[in-house]
Parts: C-alpha cells; structure tokens; sequence
C-alpha cells in the first residue's frame, strides 16, 4: 500500500460511515412515514367506527384514564430506553438486562400507584367508574414493563422495519377487538359505562400483542433479570434531568386533558380530543421521527462527526417543518368538512376546535424540532427548563382563555402557547448556536396570517 493511499484512508473511511448513516436514516425515515401513514388510516377508521358505535362521555373517560396513565408513566421515567440509544454500552448484554430490569420494577410500582390515586380521581371528577378503569387499565403498564429492549437496540441501530411492521400488528389487531367489544355493547344496548370497557378490551389487546412480539420478532439478546451497578449508575446518571424534562413533558403535551374535563366537563373533553387528535398527526410524526430516526442519527454525529450536526439539523427541520405546515394548512381549510364526513352531530363542534388547534400547531412544533438534538448532545439539563416555562405559559392562556371566553377562550388559550413560547425558545437555540430564523420565521407569519382568518370565520 502506497504512503498516499494511507494518507486516503482515514476520509474514505469518514465517508463510508456518512453514507451508511445516510442510508440508515433515509430507510428509516421510509419505514417511519410509510408505518405512520398507515397507522393514521386505521386510527381514523377506528375513530369513524367507534363514534357511531360509543356516546362522546366513553371517549371523555377513556382519554382521562390514558392521561393519567400517561402522568404515572412520565413521571417515573428516568430515560431507559433513551439511554440505551445514546449511551456507548447501548449494545452490551449486561447494559441492556440492567435496563430491562429496571423498567419491570417500574412497570410494578406504576400499577400501584394507578390503584392508589383511583378513587381520589373518581372523586375529583365526580366519575364513580374512574375508580374501578384506573387499576384495571394501569395494570397494562406491568405488561409494557416486560417488553424487549430489542425494541430500543433496534431504534438505536436505525432498523426500523419489523419495529414498524410490530406497531402496525398491533395496532391493526387492538382495533379489531375495540370495535368487535364496541359492537357487541351497542347491540346489546348496553349503558355507556359498560361500553367504556371495549376500549379497556382494546388497550390490554395491544400490551400483550405488543411486548409478546418484542421477545419473539425482534431480534437481539433475550433479556433475563440482572442489575449491574454500573449499568445502574450509568442509566440514573444520564436520566437525572430526563425524569424531570417527563414531568414537565407531562404538563405541557397532557395538561389540557387535566384541565379541560374539571373546567368544562367529561363529555366535552370527548368532543375537544377528537380535534385534538387530528390536529396533533402532523406533530406525531415529528415526535415519531425525532424518536425512532433523528435522535439515533443526531446521537451519532455526536459522537463521530460533531461538524456535521448543524447541516443536518436544518436540512431535517425543514423537512419536519414542511410537512407539520402542509398538514395544518389542510386542517384549517378543510377541518369542518372533515368532521362532518368523519363524526355524527354530537361531534360538531370539534370542527372549530380543529381549526383553531392547527393554527397553533403552526407554531408549537418548531421547538420540538430542536429537542432531539439538545438531547443528542448531552444537554438534557435545558429540557426542565424549556418545558417548565410551556407549562407556566399554558396555565395563563388556558385559564385566562376560559375566563375571558368560556370554551372557545380555553381552546384558543390552548393554541396561543406557541406564540408566547416561541420567543424564549429562539434566545436559548440561539445562544447555542442551534437557533434558524430562516426556517422559523416565515412559518410564524404564514400562521400569524392563518389565525387571523379562522378567528373572522368562527367568531
């Protein structure tokens, strides 16, 4: 070998390992979108199908439920799953059987605590039911606690396929049996209380499903229980600020379902998370892409080509961005028509509601497109405070919204987070250095301009 070729080595080695992550990434990125757009198909036939079969108070109580499970599930998280993925051992047996471990014990003392606060919750939303679904749902939590980390192993390695074709199964099969269980109640003439639990039927469907195929499809380790105290250290070390970013997490992506049944009551919290889960597709595709492929990628350039990181985090955003704006603009102008053809009268309303929640859309998932990356650089001591000062902003909007307009105020409070937000975003991204106006900028007035029109047509 020639002295110049030596000398070559090392950069066609950089490039061999740029385009591999590039490959990886688009792959990825294919099986993410392709298994999102499916996954929007069949959630919005389950919704179409359900809405005629259930009354708006089963969807109230069963989102009530989730968000409390929800609660219970982010504020024990310590970052298992995310510290596989960044962390070098992310790959080695003993790591993973430690996390795994881990996350069983948490999947126990979850379900405890969901029994604990069921009948406290019943009381507080004066819904008797809530003190018998909250133990039984929250049980489901001991089953995802025993899922494989082959799931997270092959997030970290950007293999995306049998991850997607494992969700879409599952995904697919629960909503067989939610609306088998919801036809069968709807035959009977079941009371609505009783038809609540086809979508407990659903849920426990999709926990077995799930984690019974991430021991058996996936492919990796088979995890046994270990708990190795570095291992141990390590995961707590890195998922210090983690768990209190999930907190905060919690607040600012859940509070609402919290605050919109005690303000406005259970049956229109039916009505508000239908829109609500239109309005969010674009922003869960986001936080699917960000999960599954730009947090691994990011976390690599990290750790082997750092100069690479900025031209891939614009590139990434205006993608991200791009199709968060093209999805909005189609719930703006089309959001009535489509919960017309989707839902009965009694889901009217969700039809300004989903205008309004898009336009705001516009602007709250701009910082989320810089989260991945924060994360990916170690910097996880910035989530508290990003998503603390959200919270503190949501709770004035939201409550200033009801008491200067009743419902359509909170809605619109709900939709204001982001312009109010924004602003400190841009000074933090932008003393990092991580900060693109250029990008930014014109979607806040191509939404600036969108609010004003949908606030002249509802008004």
């Amino acid at each position: 070998m020639t002295e110049g070729s030596t000398d070559k080595q090392p950069d066609e080695l950089l490039t061999n390992q740029s385009k591999s992550l590039m490959q990886r990434v688009i792959k990825g990125s294919v099986w993410t979108l392709g298994g999102y757009a499916i996954s929007q198909v069949v959630r919005l036939g389950n919704n179409f199908l359900l809405a005629r079969l259930l009354f708006p108070k089963a969807f109230g109580l069963m989102a009530l439920i989730y968000t409390f499970i929800t609660a219970l599930q982010m504020f024990s998280d310590i970052g298992i799953n995310i510290s596989i993925i960044q962390n070098k051992r992310g790959d080695d047996p003993k790591f993973l059987n430690t996390a795994w471990t881990m996350q069983v014990i948490r999947g126990l003392v979850l379900w405890i605590c969901a029994c604990l606060i069921a009948m406290p919750a019943a009381s507080f939303y004066k819904e008797p039911l809530l003190q018998y679904l909250l133990p039984v749902v929250g049980f489901t939590t001991v089953i995802d606690g025993l899922l494989s980390t082959n799931m997270a192993t092959a997030n970290r390695q950007l293999s995306l396929k049998r991850l997607t074709l494992l969700d879409l199964s599952t995904q697919l099969i629960a909503m067989l049996v939610t609306v088998a269980g919801a036809w069968i109640a709807y035959t009977a003439k079941a009371p609505q209380e009783l038809a609540v639990w086809a979508l407990v039927l659903g849920t426990f469907t999709s926990s077995i499903i799930r984690t019974s195929l991430s021991h058996t499809v996936m492919e990796g380790i088979r995890n046994r229980f270990e708990l190795e105290q570095e291992a141990v250290n390590e995961i707590f070390r890195f998922g210090q600020w983690i768990f209190f970013s999930t907190v905060l997490t919690f607040f600012a992506l859940q509070g609402n379902n919290l605050i919109i049944p005690s303000l406005l009551g259970v049956g229109f919290f039916g009505i508000f998370t239908q829109a609500q889960t239109l309005s969010r597709a674009a922003n869960e595709v986001i936080l699917v892409l960000g999960s599954r492929v730009l947090f691994s990628s990011y976390s690599e350039l990290v750790r082997d080509r750092p100069e690479r990181l900025r031209p891939v985090l614009r590139r990434s955003r205006l993608v991200l961005n791009g199709i968060n704006l093209l999805a909005c603009l189609f719930f703006i102008f089309l959001g009535k028509p489509l919960i017309h053809f989707l839902y009965d009268d009694r889901y009217a309303d969700a039809g300004w509601m989903l205008q309004i929640l898009a336009v705001g859309a516009l602007v709250t998932v701009l910082g989320y497109t810089y989260m991945d990356v924060l994360m990916a650089q170690g910097r996880t001591s910035l989530l508290p405070l990003l998503h603390g000062t959200q919270v503190g902003i949501q709770l004035m909007t939201v409550f200033g919204g009801y008491y200067f307009g009743g419902e359509f105020g909170a809605i619109v409070g709900i939709a204001a987070v982001g312009w109010f937000l924004y602003p400190i975003q841009a000074f933090i991204f932008a003393r990092l250095h991580l900060w693109q106006p250029e990008i930014d900028l014109p979607i806040i007035g191509i939404a600036s301009v969108m609010g004003a029109l949908v606030l002249k047509q509802v008004i």
